[in-house]
């Protein structure tokens, strides 16, 4: 109980604070199976490995399936879909060479949302406008033609890649979400993830919490 009471504080101040410390590593730097993984979206080198590239997309869906208090990730779920795009969008955004900064809120062209949305193994077309739910924190500018977001804070809590191995044609991950000042695991996760030829160098085909 204190585990799950302390997940959902976790995610409600990382969904409303402004951003003050989210910071990159250098994309150079080899990733070890149980590091907590830090990136730095935009151009993705051909050498960096899945576990360094899909962090942040891991990190905002399984936020999102915690809020949602949900198992197994639903695409066709609008409001949970548009959460854990959010998610990557207010957590990772800020890092991209495309985002602007004014007043506390990010501004980010329609390309940017649209190559966050490749990881998600739906097209943006398919996801829709954003829901009222979310509207307040993530929506379209039509003057500057660019989504708005009010970003969130994630200076507690970060994704931890246990194992990778080959699945399919793809790769079946399992990771925690840890809580990096006592070291402590809120929730695990596995995930399926399909080469795609997009920014992250894959899409999320399926993740499910399993404790």
């Amino acid at each position: 109980m204190f585990k799950k009471l302390l997940a959902v504080t976790l995610i409600s101040s990382m969904l409303i604070l402004p951003v003050s410390s989210v910071g990159p590593v250098n994309p150079a730097e080899a990733s070890a199976p149980g590091a907590v993984q830090d990136y730095l979206p935009g151009d993705v080198p051909a050498e960096t490995d899945v576990m360094e590239s899909m962090s942040p997309a891991l990190h905002a869906l399984v936020l999102a399936m915690l809020n949602h208090d949900v198992k197994h990730f639903d695409l066709e779920n609008s409001s949970l879909t548009w959460e854990g795009l959010y998610n990557m969008l207010s957590l990772y955004g800020q890092m991209d060479t495309r985002s602007v900064t004014e007043q506390g809120e990010l501004f980010l062209p329609e390309e940017t949302v649209r190559d966050y949305t490749s990881a998600l193994a739906l097209s943006f077309e398919e996801l829709g406008a954003p829901p009222a739910a979310i509207r307040d924190r993530l929506n379209y500018d039509n003057v500057s033609r660019c989504y708005v977001v009010v970003c969130g804070e994630d200076d507690l809590a970060q994704v931890q890649i246990d194992s990778l191995r080959p699945s399919g044609q793809g790769c079946a991950v399992t990771g925690a979400l840890v809580y990096e000042v006592e070291n402590q695991v809120l929730t695990r996760f596995q995930a399926t993830l399909q080469p795609q030829d997009n920014m992250f160098g894959y899409t999320v085909t399926q993740i499910t919490i399993t404790g």
